[in-house]
């Protein structure tokens, strides 16, 4: 396994009310895990491994309405989602026309790449990770978020839609190789089966980006609490002495 349980030590530091969760994605079936023993949808496998548990899925384990089968490669697209006619008539959007247009977004994997899904918290790491998923306050998103803006200067961005939301937690990152989050009490799912509170950030760091992203966490200061800034006059004064100081350096 390239990374180690102990390449995650830096996370600690957050105190994170919910425990980091390590994702694979894996067309062979895992050993020395268990298989999961209950029926839950996509997005309430996330908190079942924050609650301590690691385990894998099978293609028969998804309880969904066949969304969860379809972005993973597994089954072709049903005709009664990819249609529209399900969300149209469930009232999520104006009319199957908007719902059929979503489907033309959503991330997917290829088709035949996975077979199964393998969850565990950090703290019970076995596998290389395909994705790191953290759910953080706002606070602790504040430091998280910086990870991969903090050595690239590249912009993070959400991208998500209110159905469907687990594929923007767990398809898009690895697909696009970009950081991702979704804020909880957006996604419609999600809020339906109560899982998690409104205001959280659910920040999904995929494999291509996770080295940095840990590297970047040790570098970044934290603070449990937010101290109130100085005040606008205090402020403007340090910036305008350290702006004079490196004016001085350049011209030299």
């Amino acid at each position: 396994m390239g990374l180690k349980r102990e390449d995650f030590a830096v996370l600690e530091k957050f105190a994170f009310e919910r425990r980091p969760v390590c994702v694979r994605f894996t067309a062979t079936r895992p050993q020395g895990i268990n298989r999961i023993a209950k029926e839950l949808n996509f997005c309430e496998m996330l908190k079942e491994a924050q609650e301590g548990n690691a385990f894998y899925v099978t293609p028969d384990d998804w309880v969904c309405v066949g969304v969860e089968q379809m972005i993973l490669g597994i089954k072709d697209p049903e005709p009664a989602l990819v249609s529209g006619a399900f969300g149209g008539e469930e009232g999520l959007f104006q009319s199957a026309s908007a719902c059929r247009a979503m489907y033309d977004y959503l991330p997917r994997m290829q088709k035949g790449s996975v077979k199964y899904v393998v969850f565990a918290p950090v703290d019970k790491l076995s596998f290389d990770p395909d994705l790191l998923i953290i759910t953080a306050n706002t606070h602790q998103a504040q430091t998280v978020l910086r990870c991969i803006n903090y050595v690239t200067g590249q912009p993070f961005v959400s991208r998500t839609t209110p159905v469907v939301a687990c594929a923007w937690i767990y398809v898009y990152p690895v697909v696009s190789g970009e950081l991702n989050y979704v804020i909880t009490g957006l996604g419609l799912g999600m809020q339906a089966l109560n899982i998690f509170p409104p205001g959280l950030f659910i920040i999904s760091i995929p494999f291509q980006r996770i080295p940095m992203a840990l590297s970047s966490l040790r570098e970044l200061p934290y603070r449990p609490t937010t101290a109130p800034g100085p005040g606008g006059q205090e402020h403007r004064r340090r910036v305008n002495r350290l702006l004079d100081d490196i004016r001085k350096r350049l011209e030299d």
